[in-house]
């Protein structure tokens, strides 16, 4: 049972492409997605972090930052879905050196 990263969450054939995925990779995703968007570097940088279950073969344990503070989940998603918002690929940088220790301590909960 090997722990999740930031890049397993982030890339289409992350967890193997999905092949790898558990049930705790959902929980563990859950509580970061909620954990990021509470985060103060990403309100004031208006970034947002949605779950997203890919279909299809490919990894269904995804996480997708986007802009759009103040918009709800949902809204947010079908956007970048239907492509009217661009995902973000690059977290603040306060997150962005700190992300791997806030994955893994997602895991230990």
């Amino acid at each position: 049972m090997a722990t999740g990263t930031w890049e397993n969450f982030t890339d289409k054939y992350g967890f193997s492409g999905g092949a790898c995925v558990e049930q705790r990779d959902f929980e563990a995703r859950a509580r970061l997605v909620e954990m990021l968007n509470d985060h103060d570097v990403m309100k004031s940088a208006g970034l947002r972090v949605r779950e997203y279950d890919r279909p299809g073969l490919h990894n269904p344990c995804s996480v997708v930052v986007v802009e759009g503070h103040g918009k709800p989940a949902e809204e947010l998603l079908k956007l970048w879905l239907a492509g009217e918002i661009k995902e973000v690929l690059m977290l603040p940088d306060e997150l962005e050196l700190a992300i791997s220790e806030l994955v893994a301590e997602e895991y230990e909960i």
